[in-house]
């Protein structure tokens, strides 16, 4: 097994073309941004962004703007949010988000119509194999209408698979397969298609990313799973990789990362990193330790990723350490807050920020990016 070694601070920075200063003065920002050095090769560079940072985070939002070129809501277009109740549907949120993008000539990704958590109280319940494909495809017609063409992704489906669940094609037992078996996935392609042909149909999927056994098996189960549906026509056009990272994992193994992806290439579907952070709860308290960790691991990742012209771009879960949804599904043991995303709390830009730029700037030019 091929394990990755180690880079310094100062290889990501020589090769970002900048140096670690601390604070940087506001006016290098622009011309300095993830999304500038992004475009300059073709690429994408993004964040999720919650309805908290919207009602009362400017400052965060300002590095946002000037960081990012697309965002993508934590939670505002799932199905809570967007549908609390069988009868009613809700924009509020969601359109708040693509208000505040607009007028920043931000796009906007959807995220996500079909998942098996992030659903409202009264749809479980409410669901059996008899009114199954029209709740779905109501909700989708529903949503997608509203947003057709104002948004540049849809992720259609999240997290599918679930090869010890014993499914057919590995699919994750949920609610959806209960009621309607695997061809949920097909209604839900053909009727995103249906409402916006124009936003990008995404299968968004984690656990990719290291040569362990499991991994390994969700790799061979989200192949296997794309070539079957490709073969019967349903419209899926790119996968979405969520690369949530753990720098404390030793199995990255940068020749298995690389092919899985000209696999994936190689079918004629696009590639989108969507929810990029880096958990270090397994390493130590030291925080410039645990900063140059970060930063090494996601380095090696992107350099293994990037070079592949299907990838489009890259969206952190998250542009600050103000907030991240690691601390508390991967709490630290010394309840240290997690470093896990490109800004520190006082949004500085970390090790993180510097290896996402030497990644996006080593990774070769290829055309506009969608």
């Amino acid at each position: 097994m091929h394990v990755l070694p180690r880079r310094s601070l100062l290889a990501a920075c020589l090769s970002a073309g900048v140096m670690p200063s601390g604070a940087r003065a506001e006016s290098d920002v622009g011309a300095s941004a993830l999304n500038a050095r992004a475009r300059r090769k073709g690429l994408f560079f993004g964040s999720a962004v919650s309805d908290e940072h919207l009602k009362g985070d400017p400052a965060l939002l300002a590095r946002v703007d000037a960081e990012a070129g697309i965002v993508v809501g934590e939670a505002s277009f799932k199905w809570a949010d967007l549908h609390p109740e069988a009868d009613r549907y809700d924009y509020g949120r969601a359109d708040a988000l693509l208000a505040w993008a607009n007028a920043r000539r931000i796009r906007v990704r959807g995220h996500t119509l079909v998942w098996h958590e992030g659903n409202p109280d009264w749809l479980e319940p409410s669901l059996n194999a008899a009114n199954a494909e029209k709740l779905l495809t109501g909700h989708i017609k529903n949503v997608a209408t509203h947003f057709a063409g104002k948004l540049q992704h849809w992720d259609v489906v999240n997290e599918v698979l679930q090869p010890d669940d014993n499914q057919p094609l590995a699919l994750r037992q949920t609610l959806w397969l209960k009621a309607l078996g695997p061809a949920y996935i097909d209604i839900a392609f053909h009727a995103t298609k249906a409402a916006d042909p124009s936003a990008l149909r995404v299968i968004n999927e984690f656990g990719t990313d290291y040569a362990m056994p499991w991994q390994e098996r969700r790799r061979v189960a989200l192949l296997a799973l794309l070539a079957d549906l490709l073969r019967r026509g349903v419209p899926v056009q790119a996968v979405g990789l969520q690369a949530h990272l753990d720098a404390g994992e030793t199995t990255l193994d940068q020749k298995v990362l690389s092919r899985f992806i000209a696999e994936i290439a190689g079918m004629g579907l696009k590639i989108i990193v969507t929810e990029l952070d880096v958990r270090d709860q397994r390493l130590p308290a030291n925080v410039a330790s645990r900063d140059t960790a970060v930063a090494d691991h996601a380095r090696a990742w992107l350099d293994a990723v990037l070079p592949n012209p299907a990838v489009l771009g890259v969206l952190s879960w998250g542009l600050s350490d103000r907030r991240s949804w690691l601390n508390d599904k991967f709490a630290r043991a010394d309840k240290l807050a997690q470093r896990a995303l490109p800004l520190d709390v006082d949004l500085n830009r970390k090790k993180l920020w510097f290896a996402i730029a030497g990644a996006i700037d080593a990774a070769p030019a290829r055309p506009t990016s969608s």
